[in-house]
């Protein structure tokens, strides 16, 4: 299975997860301590979504035309410099821009790092590829939040949080560089030339659109994982900023409560991704199904808990349960989608995903702080009922279309 690459993928990807899992305590926390309210966090780290929402179909095209490589390097490289910016700050204002900055490097990192996939992993090992790729992931998100606290306990301030940010963001820009080349799958010229009339813009954004499409029309499991994986990205945002909500006013007592919630999801997490492949006696489909619905009965259940350990105890099984869902789609889409639409796929994909983060965001916190309880009931039913009204799709072969093949959309 191993092949050259998939260790610097892996730890690019750790280091990459790291910075943000910091950052991802250290600001609404900051922003909380700051302003006074979880409006202004929430609003903020909607920001960071815009660029990717409105630009970022382009990217599929950018993708296919160039060395993923190169493109995940770069906007690492800007993800650093403008992170390690933040600490100069004296107004929300100037970190809502650097947060929109660090947004478009997300923007161009996220796919291009999903694309490389192919490049490390074997065909015929999709699985178990995808889940130690995950569980690099699952390490960073783990040990982010305990960071954040320790930073908070030993005195320093929360910009050292974004600091350590630029730094793992610079790291993980030098292992790209061990990473095996990516052949463009389209030659940079034949499209239509220039920028000037705005012809090459939208034949990006038609491409990708098409490209997407395309690939949900012909594979059902796709089309079904691909349709709920909006809601699903909707209901997880609604759940941790419920989670906020939750630590404000239940757990007061616990110092860090958020924190420790995304510390115990990343443990599940990590647990999920390495034991996802020992099930593969059991149906894609099957699998996938039930930790999706055992995940959404596990958000359900949050407000209803009877103590810190038992909620402890829900979020690493959620983690698990997010963890092995993220891996089974994962390896699907490299089964079943066409290695030269691939880029076309996760960049019209990642911005609707990202809309949809963006409403979490921007009503999560509002909508728990009016009723936890009914916070729960809305990201089990968010989460769950596309799931069931989509079940059927997740049990049909493959279309025959997928991986390997080399052909651009038209």
């Amino acid at each position: 299975m191993k092949k050259p690459g998939l260790v610097p993928l892996m730890g690019s990807l750790f280091l990459v997860d790291l910075g943000t899992s910091m950052t991802a305590v250290a600001l609404p926390l900051l922003l909380i301590q700051e302003y006074g309210t979880t409006l202004a966090a929430g609003v903020t780290l909607a920001v960071r979504l815009i660029p990717g929402i409105a630009a970022g179909p382009v990217v599929g095209r950018l993708l296919a035309e160039r060395d993923p490589r190169c493109v995940a390097m770069v906007s690492s490289l800007f993800s650093a410099l403008f992170a390690g910016m933040i600490p100069l700050c004296r107004a929300l204002w100037q970190i809502q821009i650097l947060t929109l900055a660090i947004g478009i490097t997300v923007m161009l990192a996220v796919p291009a790092r999903l694309v490389m996939r192919p490049a490390v992993v074997s065909e015929g090992d999709e699985l178990r590829g995808n889940g130690l790729l995950m569980a690099a992931q699952r390490v960073s998100t783990l040990a982010g939040p305990p960071l954040v606290g320790v930073i908070v306990i030993v005195g320093p301030h929360l910009w050292v949080a974004f600091l350590l940010e630029a730094v793992t963001a610079l790291f993980a820009a030098a292992l790209i560089l061990r990473i095996p080349p990516w052949r463009p799958t389209v030659n940079k010229s034949a499209g239509p030339g220039g920028a000037k009339d705005g012809r090459m813009l939208r034949k990006a954004y038609v491409t990708s659109t098409r490209a997407l499409l395309r690939v949900i029309s012909s594979d059902a499991f796709i089309r079904g994982a691909t349709l709920t994986s909006f809601s699903y990205l909707l209901a997880v945002t609604l759940g941790r900023l419920m989670l906020l909500v939750m630590g404000a006013e239940r757990y007061s007592d616990i110092s860090g409560f958020y924190g420790w919630m995304l510390a115990a999801m990343g443990a599940g997490g990590l647990c999920g991704s390495l034991l996802v492949a020992r099930f593969q006696r059991f149906s894609t489909g099957t699998l996938y199904v039930a930790v999706m619905l055992i995940e959404a009965c596990g958000w359900l259940s949050l407000p209803w808990l009877p103590n810190f350990p038992a909620a402890m105890a829900v979020m690493s099984a959620i983690g698990i349960m997010e963890s092995a869902g993220y891996v089974l789609y994962y390896a699907e889409v490299q089964i079943r989608v066409p290695t030269s639409v691939m880029g076309y796929y996760y960049a019209a994909l990642i911005p609707v995903g990202d809309a949809c983060i963006f409403l979490g965001s921007a009503v999560g916190a509002w909508l728990a702080g009016v009723s936890v309880p009914a916070a729960a009931l809305i990201v089990a039913g968010v989460m769950g009922i596309p799931m069931l009204l989509t079940v059927g799709w997740y049990f049909a072969p493959p279309s025959g279309e997928g991986g390997r093949v080399a052909t651009e959309p038209r």
